[in-house]
């Protein structure tokens, strides 16, 4: 690594810290998230040469996966699993919404229908990016067009979730494991070690996913009953936050004005959704608005579980829908996008 990379990158870093540090301050919620997010989007479409840490978003998802998997106790689990089929409801709710969204973004943005439908397919960005440019879209389009809609929401989410309704009631009162530093280690090098292992599977958030099913095994077991160091997360949050504003470049986003406006528009329609979804899950199942809406926010599921966490919401059903909705949405994508178009080939008959 040369010693240019290694100052820009340690740069980097020092931005995310500094807007943790100013977010806490400010009383943002979410700080070590949001806080290095915004600064460093502002740095990066400053034109600041920034440099995110190789394999530190991966790093940072074991340490999060690892951490809401601990939460898994077995009462969770089985609490968890009722709620099966309002997830199943509310997947194909949000699957609908992105389909009329991939519309209007296309009528609105001026691009083709196909590259409209990946852009806002509620999935993983890095995933619908290599699926586009698959099927011949433009790839570019779709990952500027996730990156705003999940930026988007990951800022609003949190201020909605802590303003719109009470705080939770979930505390987190499981003793750290700060003085069981081996454990920790060993339970780090577990979860890494087997997503690195099952990487050639290509599941979708596989960092995060496997280690939580790897905390989630030793909660339910009762091989372990603490709670990962507060200073590890907040790392993980700031490498986090960084890696996602690191990605809005301004050379990027100064070549599509057009769709980054209908971007901001389609992300707004699906938030509203969003929001009329979490309304109805909390008449129907009780859950409290601001837990249901970070269940449904059609964002990364690593950002909504952290806010569940930070905000002593049921963190745990949170990643339970978020996974179910990722999930259903990469396996059922080949059916929806012939859905797709055939419902875009009957407006075209009708046009004409």
């Amino acid at each position: 690594m040369t010693a240019n990379r290694s100052f820009r990158m340690s740069a980097t870093l020092g931005i995310g810290a500094a807007g943790a540090l100013l977010a806490k301050l400010a009383g943002m919620p979410l700080p070590f998230l949001l806080g290095p997010l915004i600064l460093s989007a502002a740095a990066g479409l400053a034109g600041l040469p920034l440099q995110v840490v190789p394999f530190g978003r991966e790093a940072a998802q074991v340490v999060i996966g690892l951490s809401i998997g601990l939460r898994f106790l077995p009462e969770v689990a089985i609490a968890t699993g009722a709620l099966l089929p309002l997830m199943v409801a509310a997947t194909f709710l949000t699957i609908s919404a992105t389909m009329l969204a991939a519309f209007l973004l296309a009528r609105i943005g001026g691009i083709d229908r196909r590259t409209a439908f990946f852009a806002t397919s509620a999935a993983g960005l890095a995933e619908m990016a290599v699926v586009a440019h698959r099927k011949r879209a433009d790839a570019d389009i779709v990952s500027v067009v996730h990156l705003i809609r999940v930026t988007s929401i990951v800022m609003i989410a949190p201020l909605l979730a802590a303003y719109a309704g009470t705080e939770g009631h979930v505390p987190d009162v499981r003793s750290a494991l700060g003085d069981h530093l081996l454990v920790v280690l060993l339970l780090l090098l577990a979860a890494g070690l087997a997503a690195w292992l099952l990487r050639s599977l290509r599941v979708p958030n596989l960092w995060l996913l496997v280690p939580a099913a790897v905390g989630g095994l030793a909660a339910g077991t009762g091989l372990v009953a603490e709670r990962l160091p507060g200073p590890l997360l907040i790392a993980a949050q700031v490498v986090i936050g960084v890696w996602i504003g690191c990605r809005f470049r301004r050379e990027v986003m100064s070549r599509m004005p057009r769709v980054t406006v209908s971007a901001f528009a389609t992300t707004a329609l699906l938030l509203a959704f969003a929001c009329l979804v979490a309304l109805a899950l909390a008449a129907v199942a009780g859950l409290p608005f601001n837990t249901a809406l970070l269940a449904v926010a059609p964002a990364g599921v690593t950002e909504m579980s952290l806010t569940a966490a930070a905000l002593h919401l049921d963190a745990a059903t949170v990643t339970a829908f978020q996974m179910m909705r990722i999930a259903t949405v990469m396996i059922m994508l080949p059916l929806t996008y012939r859905l797709f178009e055939w419902c875009s080939d009957r407006l075209d008959a009708k046009d004409t």
